[in-house]
């Protein structure tokens, strides 16, 4: 009888402390200069939580003003550096279920036609899957690719080709 009452006791002891840390782990600490309340709901209030990080709201407007994205060579990935700035896209389009964007994707002028249109799609495509990882839906995405034909810089080299290699968002309705 002792030993059985030892197990109750430990097994209940264990429930316990699961339980605080339970407790503990589903309470958030409120500051004011961590985080702000969503104006709008949406879900979206809770800016460390939707960023992964602190951002304040002026570092959210900095960062929607962002809205172009540059790509190395051949490539689609997006830059660490930039995620951010796709992430407050995302939470106005959020905050905004009205609103919509089209992001388009730009090449530089090497390579035929076609696979720079793949290109290009494949960079707005990313950005895309970006905005729609944070819950933003696939109807107020618009993807489009222009390839190499709508280039910004007209030089024949690396410093021209550089600034073509990019996804364009662009917002179609707020």
């Amino acid at each position: 009888m002792g030993l059985q009452m030892k197990r109750q006791s430990k097994w209940l002891k264990a429930s316990l402390l699961s339980l605080v840390l339970l407790l503990a782990a589903g309470c958030r600490h409120y500051r004011g200069d961590d985080m702000y309340d969503d104006d709008e709901g949406g879900g979206v209030g809770d800016v460390s939580h939707f960023y992964g990080e602190h951002v304040t709201r002026e570092q959210e407007m900095e960062l929607l003003s962002q809205d172009t994205f540059y790509f190395s060579y051949d490539g689609y990935d997006l830059a660490p550096g930039d995620v951010l700035a796709v992430y407050a896209h995302a939470r106005k389009l959020l905050k905004h279920p009205g609103a919509s964007v089209r992001i388009e994707g730009h090449t530089d002028e090497r390579g035929s036609r076609e696979y720079n249109v793949a290109l290009g799609e494949r960079r707005a495509k990313a950005v895309a899957q970006i905005l729609m990882s944070k819950g933003v839906p696939s109807h107020q995405i618009h993807v489009m690719s222009y390839g190499k034909e709508k280039p910004v810089a007209f030089g024949h080299d690396e410093s021209a080709w550089k600034q073509n290699r990019r996804a364009l968002i662009v917002y179609e309705s707020e």
